[in-house]
């Protein structure tokens, strides 16, 4: 479902039309689904001053192949997650629920409703399915990694997001989730994953606040 908007450039103040994405279909559409994982979605150039403009993160998006279905709002809701849970369960159950058609419940079978705030973070999320990695567990190794004093500037609406999976090594980059610039990287190995998942007793207390709801990431411990 795509709108057109007007978008003012922080910039300069100039305005120009642009096609803004309610929801995407990645099953119907792959190719937004790229324009995601590269960065391009929603992006475009002030026709004034060519100053880079991304429009804010507000749509659903499915991946009904992939698993996949999410809540995504713009970074600077965060402080609401908690509502947005509760929101994006309700238009879960809507959509998808006893009370939908035969078709769409059959349609979210095997699927798992999420919710993200920010390109960087929806990105995170289509990394983790493209690659196999359980989100629940790549959270782990991120607070793993922060507390073995890995050197990256995070904290103050900088977080550890995934950039890239091989077999061998997880990517992660400390982002500025507003601007997405990325402040530094560091390599961990892949294996770090089957460890924690190979020591669920050492890992429960933590694992059990993720998963509460939908939005399984380690800001929900940070923001409150």
């Amino acid at each position: 479902m795509i709108h057109t908007a007007m978008v003012r450039c922080g910039a300069c103040g100039e305005e120009t039309e642009a096609r803004w994405a309610a929801s995407v279909n990645a099953d119907r559409r792959p190719d937004l689904r790229d324009a995601i994982l590269s960065g391009s979605f929603q992006s475009l150039t002030c026709p004034n001053c060519e100053t880079a403009v991304r429009l804010p993160a507000h749509l659903t998006y499915l991946d009904h192949g992939r698993g996949d279905w999410l809540l995504v709002e713009d970074i600077d809701q965060l402080g609401t997650w908690a509502e947005t849970e509760t929101e994006a369960l309700s238009v879960f159950r809507e959509t998808f629920g006893p009370g939908a058609s035969a078709a769409a419940q059959e349609l979210a079978e095997g699927v798992s409703p999420r919710v993200v705030f920010g390109w960087a973070a929806l990105r995170e999320k289509l990394l983790c399915t493209e690659h196999g990695v359980d989100d629940v567990t790549l959270e782990l190794v991120k607070l793993a990694t922060m507390r073995s004093g890995m050197d990256t500037p995070v904290g103050s609406g900088v977080a550890l997001r995934l950039s890239a999976v091989d077999d061998d090594t997880l990517t992660l980059d400390a982002v500025d989730e507003k601007t997405e610039r990325v402040d530094a990287s560091a390599s961990v190995p892949r294996s770090l994953l089957d460890d924690v998942a190979d020591e669920p007793a050492a890992w429960a207390a933590l694992r059990e606040q993720l998963v509460t709801g939908p939005f399984v990431d380690i800001n929900r411990m940070v923001v409150g």
